[in-house]
């Protein structure tokens, strides 16, 4: 009799085979889905802010020590009636409405017009003086990977970042409100920790003292020296964004006062 060889029974992949690959392909669909999601916001944030500098315009003289921009607070009011100012630096994109809630969170992922975006909003410490007259008056932004709203600001001034930055061609940050237009000039650029250096965000001093230490702190460890003195008779501006190396980092530009003429 001839010997009949017996196939060997192939087995089929299992269920318990299928898990890993559904949850993998359930992950990654999320992940796109959230990823298209930012860019949704993004999309949308970038046309609502486009759409709100048509409350703006240039001014006609060419002036280099005067604000080169109007901007329309009534028509703004309309919309928002939270908004205290207007953040414009020449020869950047940066050029937005400044907002100010009544905490620190509102804005955060709210755009101008109130509406629930990754984006965001410029705004001004709840904290702060609406006039822009505390003794430190501290804006916040997001740090985009698109560049808008402060996503710039490291490409602008962070030497470390960007070897080819240049706070010179950009160093006069005009902040419009209501009544004045104010010129600020950059004296500090730097890297900070939110876990170690949140001295950087006091807005007000009890003593005079206090304050000259905190003026001298932002100039000693400044990435380069901008050569701009500073002292306790001078309002400051602080500008700060989150950064994408660690989630504490922070980059923050510090500028002070140099003249304000009435709108």
């Amino acid at each position: 009799m001839s010997k009949t060889s017996k196939k060997k029974k192939q087995k089929r992949p299992g269920f318990l085979f299928l898990i890993p690959f559904l949850i993998c392909l359930s992950v990654f669909g999320f992940a796109l889905f959230k990823i298209a999601g930012v860019q949704n916001d993004y999309k949308e944030g970038v046309d609502e802010y486009k759409e709100l500098r048509k409350y703006t315009e240039k001014k006609k003289e060419k002036d280099p020590d005067k604000c080169p921009i109007k901007v329309n607070f009534k028509k703004l009011r309309k919309i928002n009636p939270d908004v205290v100012g207007w953040i414009h630096i020449p020869h950047s994109q940066i050029s937005y409405p400044i907002v100010q809630g009544k905490d620190n969170e509102y804005y955060l992922h709210r755009t101008f017009e109130g509406k629930s975006n990754f984006a965001g909003s410029i705004f001004l410490a709840s904290e702060c003086r609406a006039d822009f007259l505390s003794a430190n008056s501290v804006v916040y932004g997001h740090n985009l990977r698109n560049g808008n709203m402060f996503g710039m600001l490291k490409k602008y001034y962070d030497t470390k970042y960007n070897e080819k930055a240049n706070y010179k061609k950009r160093k006069i940050i005009w902040i419009i409100t209501p009544d004045k237009e104010r010129e600020y000039t950059i004296f500090s650029a730097r890297e900070i920790s939110v876990k170690t250096d949140m001295e950087a965000y006091t807005i007000d001093f009890g003593t005079v003292e206090e304050y000259d230490a905190f003026l001298k702190n932002a100039k000693a460890k400044s990435l380069y020296d901008t050569g701009v003195p500073v002292d306790t008779s001078n309002y400051v501006l602080t500008l700060s964004t989150c950064t994408s190396t660690t989630e504490t980092g922070r980059f923050i530009v510090v500028a002070k006062l140099i003249q304000e003429t009435d709108r």
